[in-house]
């Protein structure tokens, strides 16, 4: 039996890019609330729709499953909605509002937007676009190649007294070690993790995977 059964608070957490066995039947046991596959080529995260599929079958009731895509067609998004019946689609490029209530309304989908925020003005520019549409905003630090899973570390700072009327993440540079300082610090109700979790680009840990999950659940403020 799992020993998170006990936990009541609604905190949750999200493993981005898993892409092998091991990583998925540990973030399924360690009961992340959310587990996230790579729909993008330049990632080194990415993964096929066969390969998502036969990890797929190792998902509980718990772990919502997230498919990432960047930029994507209509077409694509049919494909992996068919192969791999996803809980959400987290639309992780330049996707404006308007293509996020197209795919919310095209595929009878929940969506997630993944945003880089660089400054203050950014942040409440991009919440209010956004928060009207998309069910989950993940607040992420600004790329410069590829979008997420960079390992830089969000301004924290810039989120102090935030607030939105949509659920909200907090993603960019997380890892075992500041993650207790960030969700005190953010007061964020969520937090997505993907290079802090990473023995190299790409490679998931499950103990990693484990032991940043059990953290998050210790952690009491």
């Amino acid at each position: 039996m799992s020993n998170f059964k006990s936990m009541t608070n609604s905190f949750e957490i999200k493993i981005c890019g898993i892409n092998d066995k091991s990583s998925m039947v540990e973030a399924v046991n360690s009961e992340a609330d959310y587990i996230g596959f790579v729909f993008y080529n330049n990632s080194p995260r990415n993964l096929t729709l066969s390969l998502a599929k036969s990890l797929v079958a190792f998902r509980n009731k718990r772990s919502k499953i997230v498919a990432l895509t960047v930029n994507a067609k209509d077409e694509f998004i049919s494909e992996i909605k068919e192969n791999i019946s996803p809980d959400y689609f987290q639309l992780h490029g330049d996707e404006p509002p308007e293509r996020c209530k197209d795919v919310k309304l095209k595929f009878q989908t929940s969506v997630i937007k993944g945003l880089g925020i660089k400054d203050q003005n950014d942040l409440t520019k991009n919440t209010k676009r956004y928060e009207n549409i998309c069910d989950i905003l993940i607040l992420d630090a600004p790329s410069s190649n590829l979008p997420g899973g960079n390992g830089k570390k969000f301004d924290w700072n810039l989120l102090k007294g935030y607030s939105s009327k949509t659920k909200w993440m907090l993603a960019g540079g997380l890892n075992v070690y500041n993650v207790n300082d960030a969700i005190k610090y953010t007061n964020a109700p969520a937090i997505d993790v993907s290079s802090g979790v990473e023995i190299s680009k790409g490679v998931k840990d499950p103990k990693l995977i484990r032991n940043f999950i059990l953290k998050c659940r210790n952690f009491n403020g």
